[in-house]
């Protein structure tokens, strides 16, 4: 064997250095060793966090599964958030009709159930969603389902996919309004008249489609009526701006009816207050067709244009620089209106009234003829002096 080579006392230490410089420089990078023995340790280290979820919370999530029994959303938690019986029981049409990927906002009502689930509400998310679309029916003059669910006084309460809604009495047609008590529980088409979330308000109309058929088949009609025509009609209903009133007319060998409105201003020469003053439901009346809508199937009648006009004989009736009594009818802004005979006001100009002595409606006052216009249908008044002026001799 041959003897080993005496190094020298340096050579150990060049060669370790060189050795350690060849190590470092070939030596690979090895991953941290993750050692977390827990889920929260594991995520800290990862640097990666949970939503943490609790009850209240508003939650943005998509969802992935529909089925009759839930309804899953993801919303970035451990696990997915779920929709469960109660809620699809209460809307079940609207919650059963989204679909994988939609977005939805839900609200946290239990942060944790014992599958560790968050279970979530879409109640805010789809009244939000009902109300818009409600807004929307009743621009487009949209028909839709309700579900009348209570009579109450003056009407019925109605569920509209989770919203409660009222349809008056007045707005059933004529042959549900017949049996209200026996239509709970039964579903039928109306229209939206309002819809006021801030109050929560939302009224519908069955009568509305029922007019909205029959306006349609009026329009066909109208072609057989021209203005200028006078016929007997039968007052149908009486409403605060006037009254209803049906007639006949005949198309093909068949009679038909067709409605029109007799507008307060048109049922006498005077001012109305109170149409019901004047006519009653199935009075039978001649009125004038002063008015045909071709295009919504309208018609305005006219029973005061049936009436001689008192303005036609102003002048046999009132003398200019007279006194007459009259009624205080109006006050406003610009003056006083005094009705001297059915049909007949005169104006006070507030000019000509001094402050603190404005009489008010209902005063009979004396007054003087300043002028005459039948063609304007304009008469002038003045107050009655009741003492003499300071100064007057």
């Amino acid at each position: 064997m041959a003897p080993k080579k005496k190094l020298d006392k340096q050579t150990p230490i060049v060669a370790e250095v060189v050795a350690t410089k060849k190590t470092e420089e070939v030596k690979p990078q090895t991953p941290k060793k993750i050692t977390a023995t827990t889920m929260e340790e594991l995520l800290a280290q990862t640097g990666y966090s949970l939503k943490g979820l609790k009850k209240g919370d508003v939650v943005e999530g998509v969802v992935t599964r529909v089925s009759p029994k839930e309804v899953t959303i993801e919303i970035g938690g451990k696990t997915e958030g779920v929709v469960i019986d109660r809620e699809l029981e209460s809307y079940r049409d609207t919650i059963l009709a989204l679909k994988p990927g939609d977005k939805v906002t839900a609200l946290v009502i239990v942060a944790e159930n014992d599958r560790g689930q968050s279970v979530l509400s879409l109640r805010k998310s789809i009244f939000e969603k009902q109300w818009n679309g409600l807004i929307e029916s009743q621009k487009n003059g949209e028909s839709m389902e309700v579900l009348l669910k209570e009579l109450v006084r003056g009407g019925m309460l109605v569920d509209c996919g989770g919203l409660r809604g009222y349809i008056p009495q007045s707005q059933f047609d004529s042959a549900t309004s017949k049996q209200l008590d026996k239509m709970v529980g039964r579903r039928i088409t109306v229209k939206v008249m309002e819809v006021d979330q801030a109050s929560n308000r939302l009224i519908f109309s069955q009568r509305a489609m029922t007019e909205e058929a029959n306006l349609s088949k009026q329009k066909e009609l109208l072609e057989l009526i021209k203005v200028g025509d006078i016929v007997e009609a039968k007052v149908t209903g009486v409403v605060p701006f006037g009254a209803f009133a049906r007639f006949s007319v005949e198309k093909n060998g068949e009679k038909h009816d067709i409605e029109g409105l007799i507008h307060i201003s048109e049922i006498a020469w005077e001012k109305v207050e109170d149409p019901g003053q004047y006519i009653k439901a199935n009075d039978t009346v001649k009125v004038k067709v002063i008015g045909i809508d071709e295009k919504t199937g309208k018609m305005t009648l006219s029973l005061k244009q049936l009436l001689p006009d008192p303005w036609e004989h102003v002048l046999d009736m009132f003398e200019k620089d007279t006194q007459v009594k009259g009624t205080v009818s109006r006050v406003s802004p610009y003056g006083v209106f005094i009705n001297l005979s059915p049909g007949i006001d005169g104006l006070i100009h507030i000019s000509k009234i001094s402050p603190g002595e404005e009489p008010k409606v209902g005063d009979e006052i004396t007054v003087n003829i300043e002028d005459i216009q039948p063609d304007k249908r304009k008469i002038s008044l003045s107050m009655t002096l009741t003492e003499k002026p300071i100064g007057y001799r």
